[in-house]
């Protein structure tokens, strides 16, 4: 009988696969996913394998003689292994895998840079002579018994002996310029080109001519290509975006006509080839060898060694080589590259630095300095075996310093600052750490910024007299951290967790809400117990009495009732005081007679129900009168607040320092920065109730129960109407706004927000109430009191003629409740007269040669070729005023002029160009001789970056403030011009800000020296000046000689 016939394994093999195809894809024949396609390639692949066996075999049957190992190392240049195989060896060496983890580390040692394909065709070479020589391999008994004396050997071994030590896992890298070999699967034989040719041909691909490639289409299954292969290249040229005959790179995706190629091709170039893109990337072909029919045979077996994921270059180095392998993630490392060195490879699992890198405590905000920090210990290093020992022992070996940063973290104050190895980092904040890399030099530390901002001297002294100070600069400020951001400010909130231990929410001095922290109630702070004293005495006035207060911050009733204002009125503000009230003295400070008819007449008409206007010269303390006014209806029991003050932005600083100093007991919340920092203010500051008002950055009501936390509240003129939700849903005991000019103009948004809050009485402040416009101070008193001027044309018709003495009559009757203003002449009558002395200065040669220029319109002297800034001549009288203060306020002469490298003026030739610069250098050297401080006022900011560079250049400490400098930094600049600067460069009126004088040690020169044009009103820049300055003041104006355009300045 005939039996059926066999199918080969092979096909057994196919036939499974193919069964497997259907059974996972549901029985469908129309899969078209991609686990269709890698199954199709898969039986490809299993197919070209099959062609291959079958190929290897010539006529009749006889397989192609393969080639010795000592042949193949004698054609590669190789070096062989000396080994001579024992007994043991073929009782122990019995499959390929141990006869490859045996045999391979001694190849490699004799050939350290041999390729990955030679090392596998010498493997399997050797192992195929192995076998043939065994001389166990043709008795099975023998076979049998020796694998039984094995085991037997093998299971005394483990009763005796240690397990065996397992090594670290090492590789050798070829370096970064290494390309990986892909993980697709190899393209079928009947595609390749032949293996002989060793020059090919390029592919040359006809894609659609005129035609884009069109997105979502694939060529139906088992469609050959126009050469007859199979490729992934675009049909269309990179450059032109068109079809034709392209030319396709091998090592990437993208084609090309010859002729969009730069430099364009005649005919395409044989061999393979990479388009213009791969080159500049770095990327291309590498001829890869190959693989003998032994090593497919053993990949068919599934005996192939695991492919390497791990890096092919050290981490550190970047550099190939013998390279330690980590068994957690994929870093390599030479072991002398660690730190501290490794003395060998190490025995068992050995996870690299990255993998056992501490995790930071946090999340790092922002990198505050760095330096170098101290190296890891040393390491012995390791005797050799074959050396002598009594030699001395080698050198141990050396770690190396490596980076620390100073780091703040997210959510944390200043006080937890801390340092942070580089490599933390460098693992988790990249970003931050290579942006810190671009911007800073990480080959020497940055130089020490002491963030108190004093001097060496100073600064040496406090330490040697404050231990605690020296201890804190040593930590924090000489890395950059102001000793104001570590100071508490306030305490706004607390909490208490489940161990019933409580945690304060603490606002720092100089930073905004945003950046308030949660520190512990054990925290070691200065003055930290005060102001929890201080947080809870206030929520107690506020609130009554809590019973989750801490015992020890219980006060009696009595104590408390002398804190705050009393339950009732305890005299009538329409009484006059004839002496300063006693909590006004208390602050230390003293009201001038003037000030004190400002207060008393404040609180008559608070008593009237009248809103007023303060119109008081600038200069004579407005701002003290209105706080001490407030301040008298809080003490004197009328109201409790609360009380809205709107100012501009720059003048709040100046507001919460007066606060401070004149009423003490007020809590004064600035509300003022971002969203951010407004959200915190209005969920912590604006009560103590909890959920008060809706959190998150968009501004809510608040509920009307609710009890305000504050008593005054500082903003801008800005937020007023951007949070208009917030702060009007409160009811306010007064309104006070600064700088009231803001509504003269009641079509404005500020002046119809303004006018839907909920305000009792209304009090507005400005030194120009009239300005010539009688519109505009109808429309103050129109936002006092609506009801009574409403009509604006009959305002205006019966004041039409304001010169007549009836009607200016008239209109002081009207204004009298209303407004109150005083000049300096009326209330300072021994105030010292202000004396102008004129200087008239020489034009030096270059200023006479530009002084020409304009006279003569010669423009092509006064324009620079090259374009740019050019002068137009069209108001000569300016230009002649610029020509007479310095000739660099001309382009041309700022472009020829010498300069340093900072690019800074030369501080000789700037000083020689113009008659008032030399004038001002012997000044000013006989002024600082004799202790003077002065004040240089000019109207134009590009002669205030002249006056820096001859300030720089004579050495003189100076303070710049003109219009952009605002804020904190104007006040900054204002406090350091106090204390210690030598001079002041203001800009033009009124813009130095108030104090820029303080309390001059020696009178003060104000000397004008730049200002363009006639300056009636410098002097009044300064309006605390005429306050707080008692001694003689002089300002020379200077004037060029002769000249009809002097440059009065």
């Amino acid at each position: 009988p005939l039996s059926p016939p066999q199918d080969s394994e092979e096909e057994l093999g196919s036939e499974r696969d193919d069964y497997r195809e259907k059974s996972e894809s549901g029985g469908s024949e129309y899969g078209t996913g991609p686990g269709r396609k890698r199954r199709r390639k898969h039986r490809e692949k299993k197919e070209k394998k099959t062609k291959r066996r079958r190929k290897g075999e010539g006529d009749g049957g006889q397989k192609v003689e393969q080639k010795s190992s000592a042949t193949l190392l004698l054609t590669w240049g190789l070096e062989d292994v000396e080994h001579v195989f024992s007994e043991e060896d073929y009782h122990t060496l019995t499959n390929y895998k141990a006869f490859s983890q045996f045999m391979r580390p001694l190849i490699a040692k004799k050939n350290p840079k041999i390729p990955m394909s030679k090392m596998m065709t010498i493997l399997g070479a050797k192992w195929r002579e192995f076998s043939a020589n065994n001389p166990f391999k043709g008795s099975a008994a023998a076979v049998a018994a020796a694998a039984a004396a094995a085991a037997a050997a093998v299971a005394e071994q483990v009763s005796a002996a240690p397990p065996p030590i397992r090594r670290a896992k090492t590789k050798e890298g070829k370096g970064p310029g290494h390309k990986r070999r892909s993980k697709s699967p190899r393209v079928p034989d009947g595609r390749k080109k032949l293996r002989g040719k060793k020059m090919a041909p390029l592919k040359i691909k006809l894609g659609l001519l005129g035609g884009k490639r069109k997105k979502g289409t694939s060529k139906a299954a088992g469609e050959e290509e126009v050469d007859g292969y199979e490729t992934d290249h675009q049909d269309y040229c990179e450059v032109c975006q068109q079809g034709g005959e392209i030319i396709l790179c091998d090592t990437c995706p993208r084609a090309y006509h010859l002729v969009c190629l730069d430099p364009e091709l005649d005919r395409a170039p044989e061999g393979k080839w990479s388009c213009p893109h791969c080159e500049k990337e770095g990327v291309q072909w590498e001829a890869k060898e190959e693989e003998d029919e032994d090593e497919e045979e053993l990949e068919e077996e599934g005996e192939k060694e695991e492919e390497d994921d791990h890096m092919e270059y050290c981490r550190v180095c970047k550099d190939g080589g013998e390279l330690l392998c980590c068994d957690a993630c994929i870093s390599s490392y030479h072991i002398h590259c660690l730190n501290p060195p490794l003395p060998d490879i190490p025995n068992g699992e050995w996870l690299c630095p990255r993998c056992t890198c501490p995790v930071l405590k946090g999340r790092v905000q922002k990198i505050l300095y760095w330096r170098w920090g101290e190296p890891p210990p040393a390491v012995a290093a390791p005797r050799l075996a074959e050396g002598d020992p009594e030699a001395p022992s080698p050198r141990p070996l050396q770690g190396r310093s490596e980076r620390e940063f100073f780091v703040k973290w997210v959510g944390l104050s200043y006080w937890h600052c801390s340092w942070a190895k580089e490599l933390q980092l460098e693992i988790f904040h990249l970003v931050m750490y290579r942006n810190y890399q671009r911007k800073n030099d990480m080959d020497e530390p940055p130089p020490l910024d002491y963030g108190s901002g004093e001097d060496d001297g100073k600064s040496d002294k406090r330490k040697s007299k404050d231990p605690q100070y020296a201890d804190m600069e040593e930590k924090f400020y000489r890395y950059g951290i102001k000793p104001e951001w570590m100071t508490v400010h306030r305490i706004i909130n607390h909490s208490m967790d489940k161990k019933g231990n409580y945690h304060y929410l603490v606002k720092w001095r100089d930073l905004p809400y945003d950046q308030s922290t949660w520190e512990e109630d054990e925290m070691s702070i200065p003055d930290y117990d005060c102001h929890k004293h201080s947080y809870w005495r206030h929520r107690e006035l506020i609130m009554g009495e809590d019973p989750a207060q801490p015992r020890k911050y219980k006060k009696k009733k009595k104590e408390l009732q002398g804190d705050g204002p009393p339950t009732s009125p305890t005299n009538d503000p329409t009484v006059k005081y004839e002496n300063q009230p006693r909590f006004i003295t208390a602050t230390g400070g003293t009201l001038h007679l003037y000030q004190l008819e400002g207060l008393n007449w404040l609180r008559f008409s608070w008593a009237q129900g009248t809103d007023t206007i303060l119109a008081d010269e600038m200069g004579l303390g407005k701002t003290i009168q209105t706080i001490v006014f407030l301040y008298s209806l809080y003490k004197e029991g009328h109201t409790k607040g609360p009380f809205l003050v709107s100012a501009p932005l720059s003048t709040i600083i100046n507001w919460e320092r007066e606060f401070q100093m004149w009423a003490p007991k007020f809590y004064v919340v600035t509300y003022t920065g971002d969203k951010d920092s407004r959200s915190i203010i209005r969920e912590n500051e604006f009560s103590f109730e909890d959920n008060a008002m809706k959190g998150g950055k968009k501004a809510f009501k608040m509920k009307r129960e609710a009890q305000v936390k504050f008593h005054v509240l500082l903003t801008s003129y800005e937020l007023i109407t951007i949070d208009q939700a917030a702060l009007g849903s409160i009811r306010w005991a007064c309104l006070v706004v600064d700088e009231a000019h803001r509504l003269k103009n009641n079509q404005s948004k500020f002046f119809r927000v303004l006018n839907g809050y909920k305000i009792d009485h209304k009090l507005l402040l400005t030194g120009t109430p009239l300005q010539n416009n009688l519109e505009e101070l109808f429309h103050l008193l129109n936002f006092l009191t609506p009801e009574r001027f409403h009509n604006l044309e009959g305002f205006l018709e019966e004041f039409a003629d304001i010169s007549k003495e009836d009607q200016i009559k008239k209109l002081h009757d009207l204004l009298g409740p209303h407004m109150l203003r005083r000049l300096k002449a009326d209330v300072f009558k021994n105030m010292p007269a202000k004396t102008e002395l004129i200087v008239r200065v020489e034009l030096s040669p270059m200023q006479k040669k530009y002084y020409k220029y304009i006279l003569t319109r010669n423009f092509e002297a006064l324009n620079s070729r090259g374009g740019g800034n050019q002068v137009s001549l069209l108001n000569i009288m300016m230009d002649l005023k610029k020509c007479c203060n310095h000739p660099y306020l001309f382009p041309v002469a700022a472009m020829e002029s010498p300069k340093l490298p900072s690019g800074a003026y030369e501080g000789g030739a700037l000083i020689k160009s113009s008659g008032k610069l030399m004038l001002l250098q012997k000044m000013l050297r006989k002024l600082k001789e004799q202790g003077h401080r002065v004040l240089i006022f000019s109207q134009m900011t590009k002669m205030l970056d002249l006056l820096e560079d001859f300030l720089d250049y004579e050495g003189y400490k100076y303070e710049r403030i003109d219009g952009g400098i605002t804020g904190a930094l104007r006040q900054e600049a204002i406090d350091r011009f106090n204390g210690e600067k030598e001079l002041g460069v203001p800009g033009k009126r009124g813009e130095c800000g108030p104090r820029l004088l303080g309390e001059a040690p020696a009178p003060p020169l104000r000397a004008a020296a730049g200002g363009p044009g006639p300056q009636p009103g410098q002097g009044q820049a300064c309006p605390q000046a005429g306050q707080l300055q008692r001694r003689r003041a002089g300002g020379p104006r200077w004037v060029a000689q002769g000249q009809g355009a002097r440059g009065d300045g």
